[in-house]
């Protein structure tokens, strides 16, 4: 995002001016210990050793060791949403909650330790009929080479509370 389109959507009234503004997180890297500490706390990649054997995960599979679970992937998405899309202005978190997704895809694997980031873009904003809007924005984390390992429309619900 461009200073000037940051600018720009500072002046802007509502949340269907946010249609087109995009941004991109910071490069994170996800390491062996918080994919080891997920599987224990939720049981996704417990006793899989694809995500928890580094050995034989170098040894067989083409990535050079394990990969990141995929909703682990999806569980970083609100901290890279909130470090990239600083264009639309001062709101209230609070009242912008998860509505969930129209779509879903793990398209690649991430290697543990390898650097990535999220990219966002609002693609629609509608009236929900129990007011408030629905935000739908196109989110993906990529990796270093711009290889994408997930793909989705990500939905929120913004009510009039948030602009207050």
């Amino acid at each position: 995002m461009t200073d000037a389109s940051a600018g720009h959507a500072a002046e802007r009234k509502g949340p269907e001016a946010w249609v087109g503004e995009e941004g991109a997180s910071p490069w994170h890297v996800i390491g062996q210990e918080t994919v080891d500490q997920y599987a224990v706390l939720t049981g996704d990649g417990e006793g899989e050793w694809v995500h928890r054997d580094r050995e034989r995960a170098a040894r067989e599979l083409p990535y050079g060791g394990t990969i990141v679970p995929g909703f682990l992937q999806v569980a970083h998405l609100t901290k890279l949403f909130a470090e990239a899309l600083t264009s639309l202005g001062d709101i209230d978190p609070n009242h912008a909650l998860n509505y969930g997704f129209d779509r879903l895809r793990f398209v690649s694997p991430l290697p543990v330790g390898a650097k990535f980031r999220a990219r966002f873009r609002v693609k629609d904003v509608r009236a929900h009929p129990s007011g408030g809007y629905v935000v739908k924005q196109d989110a993906a984390l990529e990796k270093e080479d711009g290889v994408p390992t997930l793909a989705a429309e990500w939905l929120f619900h913004v009510s009039e509370r948030a602009f207050n």
